[in-house]
């Protein structure tokens, strides 16, 4: 009889990778999603769309749900794909785990690596490279600390998720070239003047991933890449990127910091690479499925299987390999990159100096076809789900161009719900998580 895997959010780009994979292996795949249909359930591989209560708006009621669904359903193994439903599945872990197997860490891991205060105190004992940083909790502590902040700098919630009355809101980083835009961003943004905050030095360098899997503390499958293009310019989701060997640092880094909390489960670590120096720094963690997974698959370590094969007690006879160079493109977040790059100043997008031009991104979108070169969601073999992605895409540009009134500024002021398209840094395609 072939195994059950329940996952989560299917509107995620991860979620799709992690649907193909499992459905490559033979293994029944069920999406579920807070919408009546999704990006993942629209693939070949799906077995089945459940709708659920969502997420970030009443926890309680997803857990209900997910507690009921596996039990009744006799789900074999549970794959979260977000930050909000990641946590929510390890705070019921000891309760599901009765039904199904699990491969996620400890709730006191994962709350520590999605505080990024908490995370880069930790980081920093453990003798990971981490930037200058200064917590305030809220614009009364900006006064404490403002004489000290070094520009460029980079200003954000401390957490990628935010919880609010009205549920789980996402929180954007911001860049400040000065001490009146520091203080004008606490002014324009509620989430950060009322809540505990970082404002980091502004490492200027490619983006460089490594991701992982471990076994209660054990490094079992690792890969690394480095973003070429990202959405929006200055820093945030891949849109191309490459795969690279693993650097013997940053596997080092990885076992000290995860290792040494008994990790349990996938988890990706966002560095910056300093074009000054050319040392990694770290950014943030991400406990979960990451947005550029597909080029961890094509390239040779598939993560979903593997995760759902550790979930059931069964690790890898050796630590898996890839290929090197091997590019990755998500092409409508890659033509949200470009739209931005054309229509927007670099000074507007806050892009540091020796960005490619808008002419040169222009160039280089066109190169449709490349050795090694993989697309994301399109796929020839698959294609509805390129086709629903087109879909929103278009209907969320006919949105945007809609005369629309004046919204209020209190409503300008608040962070957008999390799977919200977002308002200010573009492009109408999916939300997706790093």
């Amino acid at each position: 009889m072939p195994l059950t895997a329940f996952v989560t959010d299917g509107e995620q780009r991860p979620a799709l990778s992690i649907v193909r994979a499992l459905g490559r292996q033979g293994v029944t795949v069920i999406v579920g999603d807070d919408k009546a249909s999704s990006l993942a359930s629209s693939s070949a591989y799906c077995a089945r769309h459940v709708r659920y209560p969502s997420p970030y708006v009443d926890g309680e009621a997803f857990a209900r749900f997910l507690r009921s669904f596996v039990e009744r359903e006799r789900i074999d193994v549970v794959l979260p794909v977000t930050d909000v439903t990641t946590h929510a599945v390890c705070g019921m872990q000891e309760h599901l785990s009765r039904h199904c197997r699990l491969a996620v860490p400890a709730l006191e891991a994962f709350e520590l690596v999605t505080n990024k205060a908490r995370l880069l105190e930790y980081a920093a004992q453990c003798g990971v490279p981490v930037p200058r940083t200064h917590v305030v909790d809220g614009r009364a502590q900006l006064r404490a600390v403002i004489d000290r902040v070094a520009y460029p700098a980079v200003v954000k919630p401390i957490r990628s998720r935010i919880r609010t009355a009205a549920g789980w809101a996402l929180g954007s980083a911001h860049y400040a070239d000065c001490r009146e835009t520091l203080e004008r961003l606490f002014d324009d943004y509620d989430y950060l003047a009322s809540s505990p905050t970082l404002i980091q030095e502004r490492i200027i360098g490619p983006g460089v991933g490594m991701f992982a899997l471990f076994d209660h503390g054990t490094l079992i499958a690792e890969f690394s890449h480095r973003r070429l293009r990202e959405k929006p310019p200055a820093g945030g989701a891949s849109v191309l990127c490459e795969s690279r060997p693993v650097d013997a640092r940053l596997r080092a880094f990885a076992i000290r910091l995860l290792g040494s909390i008994g990790w349990h489960g996938v988890a990706m670590m966002e560095y910056k690479q300093d074009r000054r120096t050319g040392e990694c720094v770290l950014m943030e963690v991400n406990g979960r499925f990451w947005g550029s997974l597909e080029l961890a698959v094509a390239a040779g370590v598939d993560f979903p299987y593997l995760a759902f094969a550790l979930a059931r007690g069964v690790r890898p006879g050796a630590m898996p390999t890839y290929a090197a160079g091997v590019k990755n493109r998500w092409l409508l977040g890659d033509l949200d990159h470009l739209l931005l790059r054309l229509f927007r100043s670099a000074d507007a997008l806050d892009l540091p100096g020796g960005a490619p031009s808008a002419l040169r991104t222009l160039v280089d979108f066109l190169r449709l076809v490349q050795p090694q070169l993989h697309y994301d969601v399109l796929s020839r073999s698959d294609w509805r789900p390129f086709a629903t992605e087109l879909l929103h895409y278009t209907r969320g540009i006919a949105q945007a161009l809609r005369p629309r009134r004046r919204r209020p500024r209190a409503a300008r002021r608040a962070p957008a719900q999390a799977g919200s398209l977002p308002s200010a840094d573009a492009a109408p395609s999916m939300a997706v998580e790093r």
